[in-house]
């Protein structure tokens, strides 16, 4: 699957909600997010870029190491991610208010 990011007022997502509401709803666009998950090399789980991206998000979310785009770059400029030893992603999950 391939991913495209929209970006628009909230209205016009309404718009396209309700015009394709006769349409399956899941199969229906849905909001992402762009979210970093920070791993420490030298978790014993970590094995470079044969870690999937499902393995990578449990490990950062276990060590409450996620961050949106807004968190990331405070705990980056704040010296909270450590660029010996972390690696970061950046995943796009759904996002559901």
């Amino acid at each position: 699957m391939k991913t495209i990011t929209l970006q628009g007022e909230f209205e016009k997502f309404q718009n396209l909600t309700q015009a394709t509401s006769k349409f399956d709803q899941d199969r229906l666009p849905y909001e992402v997010e762009i979210r970093v998950y920070v791993v420490d090399t030298n978790d014993n789980n970590y094995n470079g870029d044969e870690t999937s991206d499902e393995d990578f998000m449990t490990m950062a979310e276990n060590d409450g190491r996620v961050y949106t785009l807004d968190s990331f770059q405070y705990a980056f400029n704040f010296s909270e991610v450590n660029t010996d030893i972390d690696v970061i992603r950046f995943i796009n999950v759904p996002k559901f208010d």
